[in-house]
């Protein structure tokens, strides 16, 4: 443990035997990021990985240059299926401690499998298409998106979480318990998928209390027994039993069956029916009828949906770039990319990161996508703007003012702060012929920075062209 003020090893004593700092707090809040860390180590160990997120959060929070702490959480996150929260807190422990970071070797584990940055790709496609779906209340559509998203991704803890909870929305108990199983098989502790398990059984007995049926035929309760360090839950699956109410409508089958080819066959009979199956038979005859128009609405709703899917997934294919075109996503990925490979490399940098637009960030955008993003942006904006004004200074000792505009545009974007930009850029306007322009950015730079030499000199070249 080191001096927060000198740098040099600390002793046992509360203050720093080298520079005199009073330390006793410091080595506090330091032994309580290691408590956390060492609870959330335990954690881990025995599957309660959403557990094991709030330990290792709190202990940043104490001490965000935790960079052990950072790098388990990524390593949690990416055994939950968030590897996109995993791959920002690498990249953060990265930058707190750029040697002897074992996050190095994560990154370009990453990094080296294209296969892997694909399925990630599709998995946050295909998971946000599924939130749309619940979105638009196309619950169908969006269990068969969860189970694709799953069958790629098989530790998506959240994917697993909607999947169970659509599964209750739409009443099917037993495919809602064995999806929350699965998901408590991989994070034991999970308090989102214990609460969704006892909804789910409440549910269960609410409804077998009415109408007198047993409902599910998959257990109440779980098994969970200790393996090592580990708390495993085992659901207890039972041989599903035809139920009488099934046997009843079989024979109803058949004895209705039985009775239109008596009527079919034997059209002679017919005559010595009495009223009373005369009346019988029409009513009979207007089940049918009204079966058949059920029927007909059946197909119509049914081939409505098939148009609507057909073109979802025309919309799909344009979202997630099966059509040919790049997401935000694919920019964001390339940006990062670029920055593992070379961080001074601002430019490519910045070029696909300003592809992503402050609409999808707002709207679309998931936490981790935008936490990624403002990281990027923070660590490579600085020297981007520098670069952009020594390309627009070449730029207008060429005379090429165009280009110039353009270059210090970016770099006022980018550095909001640097009044000499500004007033750059309002000078090449009136250079290229743009006077009206050039008396606005002057006008801005006297609002902005008033009482500086630039203010001064704006308000004179405004002068000067009245």
């Amino acid at each position: 443990m080191n001096c927060y003020q000198c740098g040099n090893r600390l002793s046992g004593e509360d203050f720093c035997t080298s520079c005199g700092a009073d330390v006793g707090v410091y080595k506090k809040i330091l032994a309580m990021s290691n408590y956390y860390y060492n609870d959330g180590l335990a954690r881990a160990n025995v599957r309660d990985l959403s557990g094991a997120v709030l330990s290792l959060k709190q202990s940043l929070r104490y001490n965000k240059r935790n960079t052990e702490a950072r790098n388990l959480l990524g390593l949690v996150y990416f055994e939950m299926g968030e590897a996109v929260l995993a791959l920002s807190e690498w990249i953060i422990s990265k930058n707190l401690q750029p040697s002897r970071n074992i996050a190095d070797e994560y990154i370009s584990a990453l990094h080296s499998s294209p296969t892997k940055l694909d399925n990630i790709d599709q998995t946050l496609k295909k998971y946000n298409q599924a939130l749309q779906y619940c979105y638009q209340d196309s619950k169908d559509l969006a269990i068969i998106q969860l189970k694709k998203v799953l069958s790629i991704n098989r530790n998506l803890i959240s994917g697993y979480q909607l999947l169970g909870l659509l599964y209750i929305c739409t009443g099917d108990y037993d495919n809602a318990k064995r999806t929350l199983f699965k998901a408590l098989s991989i994070d034991a502790g999970n308090t989102t998928v214990l609460g969704y398990i006892k909804e789910v059984n409440d549910l269960i007995r609410e409804q077998e209390e009415k109408t007198g049926k047993k409902v599910s035929t998959l257990p109440m309760e779980t098994i969970s027994y200790q393996n090592g360090n580990e708390v495993i839950i085992q659901p207890v699956f039972q041989k599903e039993k035809v139920g009488f109410s099934s046997i009843i409508n079989i024979v109803i089958g058949l004895v209705v069956g039985v009775a239109i080819c008596w009527f079919l066959i034997m059209p002679a009979r017919m005559a010595g029916v009495t009223q009373t199956n005369d009346e019988k038979f029409k009513e009979v005859s207007e089940q049918l009828a009204a079966e058949q128009a059920a029927s007909q609405e059946t197909a119509k709703l049914l081939e409505d949906k098939q148009n609507q899917m057909d073109d979802l997934q025309r919309k799909y294919d344009d979202i997630t770039g099966a059509s040919g075109r790049k997401t935000e996503l694919d920019y964001l990925m390339t940006a990062a990319s670029a920055y593992v490979t070379d961080p001074t490399d601002s430019i490519t940098i910045m070029e696909n990161m300003d592809h992503i637009t402050e609409g999808y960030l707002n709207e679309a955008a998931t936490e981790s996508f935008r936490t990624l993003y403002d990281k990027l942006k923070e660590d490579v904006g600085t020297l981007a703007a520098d670069e952009y004004i020594e390309n627009a200074k070449a730029a207008v000792k060429a005379n090429d003012y165009d280009t110039a505009i353009e270059e210090y545009t970016k770099a006022w974007l980018l550095d909001k702060t640097n009044s000499d930009v500004l007033m750059n850029l309002a000078h090449c306007y009136r250079q290229s012929g743009d006077t009206g322009k050039a008396d606005e950015l002057y006008q801005q730079v006297i609002d902005t920075f008033p009482d500086t030499q630039n203010a001064m000199d704006a308000a004179d070249y405004i002068t000067e062209e009245r």
